[in-house]
């Protein structure tokens, strides 16, 4: 790739301005905030977009440092550039209501997507955070980041394992990462609806526990009710039967004297016709008829006649106070419940103890089911799968990490001759291995020993980073991509300085130096220093 125009319409402090490269070594001269930096932000922003943070992170993200200075509501521009062998030109507009992306190929007019990938493709899958570990060196940045040493075991892993870089770990591994979220989610789902069966059921057993308490009281209070009923029956049966008895007896009282008085009565008429008949006997022998006796015997028959119909009105009248009484007496009872009523009772009372009993055998069915339900055959295999998928990614990290030693060799190799040739065979050597709490250690050789970087200068330690960083490229990036280097050279010598430069001469590469120093343009100028 060779970026040939960047046209910043509205991007930091620049507006409506072209700025023209060409192949090769290049240098942009200009004072402290002459706007370099601002150039080389433009272009990575244009390669890989630009996003507003979210929070406090906002205002200090790059997206606010470079939001336009006039009209920022117009935040946009235009990157010219080649690539295999055609000419392309990317527009972005960054605005947070107006964003958007084109990318034409100007040879014949296609339109290609930034959003389907198109400009990854074309990038070689590049992406923001190896092109700042490798090709681009911002101002006071020529440390690699982190993410360096991942995709250099990344590279191991797919180098070593297949015989070239056809394999992308890293990519296997967010693939793998990604299936297993995919399965989590489907046995989160899984799960819930197992749950939600579940919870089903608990709700289920809560319903016929509540209707069974219902049922219980309902027993409890109808019992109560026909307890307390069939009390009052007894008592007033019992009342009943008092009443009966105690009639009885003064029935039976009555009735003994009125058959006194009826025999008083018969007497009184039996000594009435006696006296009437002896003193008919006496007249008929021919005496005078004693007619104060048979007065007498008459009035004693009509007396006895008289008790003893008495008596016997007597009689018909206790006969009839019996039956009122006894009417009265089934007329009392007409208050009581009837053995009908008690009997409905009764049924009710059972009615809803079978109900209870029903409710409490489905109740006890449920929470069987409860603390039966398992896990189904979909929940057992998507749990089967994410433990396959951990153990995959796992073993995948592990070769990573155990391959990775042979990339640090190579890029040691190839960052060694680099080193060698920018500080002029002085450090023959260049070593890398990993730290005992992780990252990486570096020590160069002299020729006589191995010296640690921590215990070099600033100006080499900068050197062994630029080496590095060219290595990582040379290994990593499948398009050649240009080199953008922001006052790397700051603390470099002259004849460094110039190894340094005649090396990248020789690569053969696009190469745009930002600097605030005339040293570069001088020494590129000097055209013997590099033949």
């Amino acid at each position: 790739m060779v970026i040939t125009e960047a046209y910043i319409r509205n991007f930091g402090k620049f507006s409506e301005q072209h700025f023209y490269f060409h192949d090769g070594v290049q240098v942009v001269t200009g004072e402290n905030e002459y706007g370099k930096t601002t150039i080389h932000a433009f272009i990575r922003a244009m390669l890989f977009g630009m996003e507003r943070g979210r929070g406090r992170a906002a205002a200090k993200d790059d997206y606010t440092r470079y939001e336009p200075w006039d009209h920022p509501e117009y935040y946009a521009g235009v990157l010219r550039f080649s690539c295999g062998g055609r000419n392309f030109r990317l527009e972005r507009n960054f605005s947070r209501a107006g964003r958007r992306s084109s990318l034409v190929c100007e040879d014949d007019g296609e339109e290609l997507s930034v959003e389907h990938g198109d400009l990854k493709m074309l990038l070689g899958g590049l992406t923001p955070e190896i092109f700042d570990s490798t090709v681009s060196v911002g101002q006071l940045k020529s440390r690699p980041g982190e993410e360096l040493s991942e995709a250099l075991e990344n590279y191991a892993a797919g180098y070593f394992e297949a015989g070239g870089g056809e394999i992308d770990p890293g990519a296997a591994l967010e693939t793998l990462k990604n299936r297993r979220k995919d399965a989590e989610k489907a046995l989160r789902a899984e799960e819930a609806k197992r749950e939600e069966g579940r919870r089903a059921l608990l709700q289920e057993c809560s319903y016929l526990e509540r209707e069974m308490e219902s049922l219980q009281s309902e027993f409890e209070e109808k019992q109560r009710a026909l307890e307390m009923t069939v009390r009052a029956e007894q008592e007033a049966r019992k009342t009943r039967q008092e009443r009966q008895e105690q009639s009885d007896s003064q029935q039976k009282e009555e009735d003994r004297d009125s058959r006194g008085t009826a025999l008083w009565g018969a007497a009184g008429i039996f000594a009435g016709v006696m006296g009437f008949c002896w003193s008919q006997v006496i007249t008929g022998q021919g005496e005078m008829p004693y007619l104060p006796m048979a007065v007498i015997s008459v009035i004693i028959i009509l007396i006895g006649v008289g008790i003893l119909l008495s008596a016997l009105a007597a009689g018909v009248k206790n006969r009839g106070k019996q039956d009122r009484n006894f009417s009265k007496a089934q007329k009392d009872g007409e208050g009581a419940v009837s053995t009908e009523a008690r009997r409905q009772a009764e049924w009710e009372l059972k009615r809803i103890r079978a109900e209870w009993k029903e409710k409490e055998i489905r109740l006890q069915n449920l929470r069987e089911q409860y603390g039966e339900a398992e896990k189904s055959d979909t929940q057992k295999n998507l749990e089967r799968r994410c433990r396959v998928l951990a153990l995959a990614a796992q073993e995948l990290e592990k070769a990573a990490r155990e391959t990775g030693s042979d990339t640090v060799r190579l890029v040691g190799r190839k960052a060694s001759e680099i080193f060698a040739g920018v500080t002029e065979g002085k450090y023959s050597g260049l070593e890398l291995k990993s730290a005992a709490g992780g990252g990486r250690e570096i020590a160069v050789w002299d020729g006589e020993r191995k010296i640690p970087a921590r215990l070099l200068s600033r100006g080499t330690i900068e050197q062994i980073y630029f080496a590095v960083r060219m290595a990582a490229a040379d290994l990593l990036l499948e398009e050649p991509m240009p080199v953008i280097l922001d006052d790397t050279f700051a603390f470099y010598d002259d004849r460094r300085l110039e190894s340094a430069l005649k090396w990248l001469s020789g690569r053969k590469k696009q190469v745009i130096i930002f600097t605030c120093q005339r040293r570069e343009e001088e020494i590129l100028s000097k055209k013997e220093a590099f033949s």
